[in-house]
Formats: C-alpha cells, sequence, structure tokens
C-alpha cells in the first residue's frame, strides 16, 4: 500500500463500555455488529486487509477483497466489521468467523462474509480523521452506495428505541458515537461507548478444573468442539459437591490431544458423558472466549 500504510492507526479507534445511553444532539447510534475488526486499504489497484493488530489478513478474507474492487478507482482507508449474516437468524453470528480465523481454510462451500463499514480515514489525498464524524459517515456511504458485498452501518439518532430493537432480536448491542468527534486511535476518548446485550447460549462441559479436591470450575466447548472458556460463576458448594460426583462417575481420558494455553497447569477432570450448560455472557473475545460467563443452568446435575 505504499505511502498508505504509513497511515494506519496503530489501533483501531474503540468504544468504551458503559452501561448507560448517552442522550443528546451530538450523539448517534448504530448496531453493534459481531464480526471481526477490519481495516482495509485501497491503493495503487491493491487492497489490502488488516486486523486491530494491524496483522494482514488480506488472503483470509477473498469474497471482501472482491467486494472493495469495486471501489479500486478510489484511494481508501476503510474501517469495518467482517461479520456473517445468519439469513434465519436476521443477525450476526461471530462463530462462523472465527471458523476462518481458526481454519486458516477456505472451503468450496464456505460461508459468505460482508465487510460492514462504519468509518473512512483517507479519501483519496485528505486525511478525514481530523472531520466531525457525521461528516465522515456522510461521505463514506456516498462512497460505498450500492456496492455488493459491502454494507455502511446506518447511523440512528433515537438511542433508547435501538437498544430495544436489538434487546429484541438478540443484536450484541449498540454503539453511540459523538457525531461531531474525529477519530483517534484505542480508547484515548469520550466518544465512542458500547452498551452490550448479555449473550445467552447452550455450551457443552467437557471437563473440570479441580483444586484442592474440589472443584473450581467447567471447562466450556461450542458445538463444534472449541474451547471457548472455563465458567464457575453461579456454582454454590452443594453444586461443586454433585458436580465433583459426578466427575468421579464419568471419568474419561483427554477430549483435547492439544490444550489451550489456559488450561495446561490446571489439573482436569474429562467427562466421559459431557454436561448441558446454559451459560450467559457480555460478548465474544476477537479469540472465541466467554467474557465473564455466568452458569445458569447444568442439565442433569
Amino acid at each position: 500500500m505504499g505511502q498508505l500504510q504509513s497511515l494506519l492507526p496503530k489501533e483501531p479507534m474503540a468504544p468504551i463500555s458503559t452501561d448507560q445511553i448517552m442522550t443528546g444532539e451530538d450523539w448517534g447510534y448504530q448496531l453493534k455488529w459481531d464480526g471481526v475488526r477490519i481495516l482495509a486499504g485501497l491503493d495503487q489497484n491493491r487492497v489490502s486487509l488488516y486486523s486491530r493488530k494491524l496483522l494482514d489478513k488480506t488472503s483470509l478474507y477473498p469474497e471482501v477483497v472482491q467486494a472493495l474492487t469495486g471501489l479500486q478507482e478510489r484511494r481508501l482507508l476503510l474501517d469495518g466489521e467482517v461479520v456473517y449474516f445468519h439469513p434465519e437468524l436476521g443477525r450476526p453470528v461471530f462463530q462462523k468467523v472465527l471458523q476462518r480465523e481458526r481454519s486458516r481454510a477456505i472451503s468450496a462451500n464456505a460461508p459468505l462474509f460482508t465487510y460492514v463499514l462504519f468509518d473512512i480515514l483517507v479519501d483519496g489525498e485528505q486525511d478525514m480523521r481530523k472531520l466531525p464524524y457525521l461528516e465522515r459517515h456522510h461521505r463514506l456511504k456516498e462512497i460505498v452506495s450500492d456496492t455488493p458485498g459491502l454494507l455502511t452501518a446506518d447511523l440512528f439518532l433515537e438511542g433508547e428505541h435501538l437498544w430495544n430493537w436489538a434487546e429484541e432480536r438478540g443484536w450484541e448491542g449498540i454503539v453511540m458515537k459523538r457525531l461531531s468527534s474525529p477519530y483517534r486511535e484505542g480508547k484515548r476518548h469520550r466518544n465512542w461507548y458500547k452498551k452490550k446485550i448479555a449473550v445467552n447460549m447452550t455450551a457443552t462441559a467437557v471437563a473440570m478444573i479441580i483444586r484442592e479436591g474440589r472443584v473450581a470450575s467447567l471447562v466450556m466447548a461450542d458445538d463444534d468442539g472449541n474451547y471457548i472458556g472455563r465458567a464457575s460463576l453461579g456454582l454454590n458448594e452443594e453444586k461443586k459437591r454433585l458436580l465433583l460426583q459426578y466427575a468421579e462417575i464419568h471419568r474419561a481420558e483427554a477430549v483435547w490431544r492439544t490444550l489451550h494455553t489456559d488450561l495446561k497447569k490446571e489439573q482436569l477432570a474429562w467427562l466421559s458423558q459431557p454436561l448441558s450448560v446454559q451459560v450467559t455472557f457480555l460478548e465474544w473475545s476477537q479469540d472465541g472466549m466467554m467474557r465473564h460467563p455466568k452458569l445458569v443452568s447444568i442439565e442433569g446435575v
């Protein structure tokens, strides 16, 4: 990308978590898209994709590169999320994007992803980052409109209504942006905030972490058998006692040959009959871990 690469932020601008919905004429609201953050650069008929940590992701998302080729007449630096929009659920599903990130393989029947854009940093020779967000968003919509495979995140002026809509339909939450704000790297600002809706799902407990002869937490996996974190919040002493009895009856060999670094120093009791667990958590991390999980119910114990 040549000179354009030197304009990449050290880290993309990130919203700050809050439990409030900001109000006032200078605030706009967007849905929080559940995907992988990607910066896209177009320069000299070449498209380059970069992760939040500025790792090259160009080869991983050929459908996004193909979509961006429709804009190759311009020199651009764009910011957004790669998402998989589930047609039946009517919302993004993060695990689908995570599968691509983990496998690094693209099969013939692989799901197609959409690049949802919400900011523009460079247009031609103009550095847009000092301009108000509202102006940047208008410019972005003008450039991206009607380009297949690309979507500009809508900007709403009613935060409470958008929050209620997202909550009813199981979205991840909303992002609140000060319309007059410039683009600032990371979280060194008071201009972008996010309010998140708790995720509820059924997961599988494939093992238990044992410390000093007691159950400390459950080792959780998703439907594909991938490790998604450990959970202990929601366990009382009686439940831990029953779980330990269950582990002694249903002992098994290790399910995973290679352990996640999070588990390598732990004493694990693997289960021959894994447990179905209802769990709620704040959000998915970029590496596919549950953040702040809480156990709601455990079937069979």
